[in-house]
């Protein structure tokens, strides 16, 4: 080891096998500082360079590569682009190189991000990767010494370790650059990519939300004298006149309590670590009437405080909208328990447990947020709204796993509710259960109805499941209290509970929200909130 800190120098290299050096646009190497690297190289020392993310252009004449004749060309690579949400693309390695190169010692395929040409200027590199005549890697012999070049390394990160063959170049290449020869790395790159999980910080152990403080938490209740005079003011009818309803109740969010407000809006722009929002306490109607025997038909009651909350958060966070088949495309959904679906994967089940689920995976029109206003609970008080956030569950996963859960290997049922038979898996369409960013990603993800097309991506489907379970937290939610869920950062699910079908069940009401409305304007009627969007099942 050594500190380069203290100055670039022969003698401070000297002892060393290999020189690692992450670039980017703002790095700049002096003429004396490339001339160091390149007597370092011919006296038989390893370089091993990599770029870092996208390198905008740098000014002619500057260098941020430490050869003057090793350059990074700007122009991303890969026609076709990688689709928004996959940030993966696969390429075979290429066949003409040398067959005692270590990098070609197995088949094998690697997995880029964001790849990035490098050349040498006077043709002498071997390419390693290539994709559409461009060397993404390659290696250079100069002098005694070797030089292997990555244009960007971020492939070499850990969220894009999860393929052995990522990690088997990776050592390869470190191994080549520093001896010259190499030896197996098979296991080594299985002990990273099996055994390897990422640090996190520790979480309190008990599951119940409630006896967990943090910003997933917040009381209405000190408020009450606040949100009261909101809660009891004339509102317009939100079933007949849902439009002047939804500008009110968006109105009376801006007139609530500061660090309500200041909660909401943490949430929307940062989610948690939970993925779920939990505000105790808001003001109850109490003229609440009988629990619906059919969730689906209209109630009219003599106050509309479930409305006012959903239609007030759910403004604060985007566009609420519902679906046609799901409650006759009421934009507020009554959830409570009927005996004829006792036992089926639906919100009025209660005999089972409903499992771990992102809402409606399998639609193009996906929720980003779904709410859950209790109005009554369970007559035991037993039921739980149970939640696990994919910022927990990641550290729980292997390399491997999370790897394969970034490919469209997976296939989701549609739910019984639009149209499809009850558990029937994989009728639906072909996705990643992991996307977006890649160090914070999107999950989704239905237990029940989703299926892996190959047997290892069944196996990465089968670990997440039970990382899920071991990071779970749930809540029972009594009269008053509102559950948002971040529908792209958490599943949600419901325990099992005793439903006695006589007019005092558990009942919730449900709000789906959009955080644009852009996306599904083409599946809306003109002005209207509900998502007509018709599937073949």
């Amino acid at each position: 080891m050594s500190n380069l800190d203290e100055g670039w120098n022969a003698e401070s290299l000297r002892g060393l096998d290999l020189l690692v050096l992450p670039t980017d646009s703002t790095s700049r190497w002096s003429e004396n500082e490339s001339s160091v690297v390149q007597d370092f190289l011919e006296r038989g020392g390893g370089v091993f360079v990599f770029g870092i993310g996208d390198v905008p252009a740098t000014p002619e004449g500057d260098s941020s590569f430490p050869l003057p004749r090793l350059r990074q060309i700007h122009a991303p690579i890969g026609s076709p682009r990688p689709e928004p949400e996959s940030h993966i693309l696969a390429q075979d390695l290429v066949s003409d190189v040398d067959p005692d190169h270590p990098a070609v010692r197995i088949p094998q395929r690697v997995f880029l991000h964001r790849p990035r040409q490098v050349e040498y200027d006077d043709g002498a590199m071997t390419p390693v990767v290539r994709h559409e005549g461009a060397t993404l890697i390659g290696t250079v012999r100069l002098g005694e010494g070797r030089l292997a070049v990555v244009g960007n390394g971020e492939m070499f990160l850990l969220p894009f370790l999860g393929r052995e063959s990522n990690a088997e170049l990776f050592l390869d290449l470190v191994q080549w650059a520093a001896k010259g020869t190499t030896s197996s790395t098979q296991w080594s790159a299985l002990d990273v990519t099996v055994k390897h999980r990422y640090p996190t910080r520790v979480f309190a152990e008990g599951e119940d939300l409630e006896q967990s403080s943090g910003s997933h938490l917040i009381d209405a209740r000190p408020f009450e004298k606040l949100l009261s005079p909101l809660a009891f003011r004339r509102l317009p009818h939100p079933y007949e006149d849902e439009s002047t309803f939804l500008t009110e109740a968006e109105l009376a969010y801006h007139e609530m309590p500061r660090p309500i407000r200041q909660a909401v809006t943490r949430f929307r722009l940062r989610s948690n670590a939970y993925g779920v929002l939990l505000i105790k306490g808001l003001p109850t109607d109490p003229f609440a009437p009988r629990t619906p025997a059919d969730p689906g038909e209209r109630i009219d009651k003599k106050t509309w405080l479930s409305e006012l909350w959903l239609a007030a958060f759910g403004s604060a966070l985007g566009f609420p909208f519902a679906y046609r088949q799901e409650k006759r495309g009421q934009l507020f959904q009554n959830v409570a328990p009927t005996p004829h679906n006792a036992t089926k994967l639906s919100s009025e089940s209660s005999a089972l447990l409903l499992d771990f689920h992102t809402e409606t995976a399998f639609h193009p029109h996906m929720p980003d947020y779904v709410l859950l206003h209790c109005i009554r609970p369970d007559h035991e008080r037993v039921a739980k709204t149970i939640g696990a956030g994919i910022r927990m569950i990641l550290p729980e996963l292997s390399l491997r796993d999370r790897g394969l859960l970034f490919e469209p290997l997976y296939r989701t049922g549609i739910d019984y509710s639009f149209g499809s038979a009850n558990g029937f898996k994989g009728n639906g369409p072909l996705l990643p259960v992991l996307s977006g960013d890649p160090y914070d990603p999107h999950l989704t993800f239905d237990l029940d109805l989703m299926t892996g097309l190959t047997p290892e991506a069944e196996i990465a489907l089968r670990n997440l499941a039970a990382a899920t379970r071991k990071v779970q937290r749930w809540v029972r939610l009594d009269a008053g209290d509102l559950l948002i869920v971040d529908n792209r950062k958490a599943v949600h699910a419901r325990s099992e509970f005793t439903a006695r079908y006589d007019g005092l069940d558990r009942w919730l009401q449900r709000m789906c929200v959009l955080r644009s409305p852009f996306h599904s304007a083409s599946d809306r009627r003109l002005g209207s909130h509900v998502v007509e969007t018709r599937f073949a099942v």
